[in-house]
């Protein structure tokens, strides 16, 4: 047993020689990223900082959206525009969450990409929460949506972008 001790504690302590610097990052809509690189405008103090692996918050935050709100306490976005609703939709239906009916569009945008043999069309970017097996929500999920040339339909074909 004695022999047995010191491979214990050195499988033990291992998680803590391995620990990387985890940086907590604010996006320009307040909220949180967590990364393994510094953030952007690392100058702020409350924009970025470096979660060690003793902080007793840092496991409850990765859980938390914001200000400390809980993805279940978001209000769901208020009148998504006819893609970003259609982009919804979709992936409600294919994404395969747990409990759709639970889904809940928190935040969507529109960007102009590059498509092969196509051009310039626009992309809708969603943010999702939804609740897991075990009923609880999860963190946001992105999901991106390339519209088709009338900017409301989703493709759901294949698509290469540039």
């Amino acid at each position: 047993m004695c022999r047995e001790l010191p491979l214990f504690l050195a499988v033990l302590l291992l998680p803590c020689l391995v620990y990387a610097d985890t940086y907590r990052c604010r996006d320009a809509n307040g909220y949180f990223a967590y990364t393994d690189k510094p953030c952007a405008g690392e100058d702020s103090a409350d924009d970025a900082s470096v979660v060690s692996p003793s902080d007793s918050n840092s496991r409850t935050e990765q859980g938390n959206f914001g200000g400390g709100q809980y993805t279940k306490d978001l209000a769901p976005m208020r009148s998504p525009d006819a893609a970003t609703q259609a982009c919804f939709n979709y992936m409600n239906t294919t994404a395969r969450f747990p409990d759709p009916s639970t889904s809940k569009l928190l935040s969507g945008t529109k960007k102009w990409v590059s498509v092969k043999d196509v051009g310039g069309r626009q992309m809708v970017t969603i943010g999702v929460t939804s609740k897991n097996d075990a009923g609880m929500y999860v963190g946001i999920q992105t999901f991106d949506c390339l519209l088709m040339g009338d900017n409301v339909t989703v493709n759901t074909g294949e698509y290469e972008l540039l």
